[in-house]
């Protein structure tokens, strides 16, 4: 199983990288996690997007949604043999959700069809269950954000990768990623910004760390950053907490889990 990291920014892109969206390949099936802003230009330096198996998305923020639209763009109009419709794995009320973004966006002819259902096949995933997409198995667990988010443990291959999306730090994410191979944890909030209210749905670099060395990961990879912060400071922070790899997530980078 391979990691390749479109983006690891977090609510706006850093320069030269995008929103939040990570490609997991393993035996030619491609798997894309979350779809921010900007990453279907970076996801196409890796993938065909026709060639994609499945899309799953985490939680409906714009920062992890949003390039769901040019994707759609992409599948309808770039030239090329049509193949059935990727199915695309949305989070509880994403069906309603796609909806309403849909209509944002058709107009003309566009808006006698839902706008998403000519290239994605729908479906809404239950939480309290898992699911295999292809020779990939899935299951979930709910963070703690500021609106119902869940986090991904992918197994393939005797391999295990744990995507914790956005959250805070919660007790729940170590026994979730216990003795994963490859964590990948969000890292939001600088040192000076933790604990107050407006912040709670996130973390930092330091508690990242800890989650990550309390579950007995072996590979750390920090994402939804901000380049303001600082990336190394960030590094050394989850370095304080955390003695195994660490990588800082970054457009193209890529991980053999």
């Amino acid at each position: 199983m391979k990691l390749t990291v479109i983006g690891g920014s977090a609510a706006c892109p850093n320069p030269g990288d995008a929103g939040s969206s990570y490609l997991v390949t393993h035996d030619g099936f491609s798997l894309v996690l979350d779809c921010g802003p900007d990453s279907i230009s970076r996801l196409r330096q890796h993938a065909e997007l026709r060639d994609i198996g499945a899309v799953l998305i985490s939680h409906l923020h714009s920062d992890h949604t949003l390039d769901l639209v040019p994707f759609r763009y992409g599948l309808r109009y770039i030239r090329g043999p049509r193949g059935p419709r990727i199915p695309l794995w949305m989070p509880p009320d994403g069906r309603n959700f796609l909806d309403q973004l849909g209509r944002v966006f058709a107009l003309g002819a566009e808006a006698r069809e839902p706008f998403f259902d000519g290239e994605f096949d729908i479906h809404e995933y239950d939480p309290d269950g898992s699911f295999d997409l292809g020779p990939l198995s899935v299951s979930f667990m709910p963070t703690q954000h500021f609106i119902d988010c869940w986090a991904m443990r992918v197994r393939a291959g005797g391999r295990q990768l744990a995507y914790l999306a956005d959250s805070a730090p919660i007790d729940a994410l170590v026994d979730f990623a216990r003795d994963v191979d490859v964590a990948v944890c969000e890292a939001t909030l600088s040192s000076r910004e933790a604990g107050s209210p407006e912040n709670s749905g996130h973390m930092t670099a330091a508690q990242a760390g800890e989650i990550a060395q309390r579950a007995g990961v072996r590979h750390l990879i920090l994402t939804h950053l901000w380049a303001e912060h600082d990336l190394e400071a960030t590094a050394s922070d989850a370095r304080s907490t955390f003695a195994g790899a660490i990588t800082i997530a970054a457009s193209g980078v890529q991980v053999v889990v």
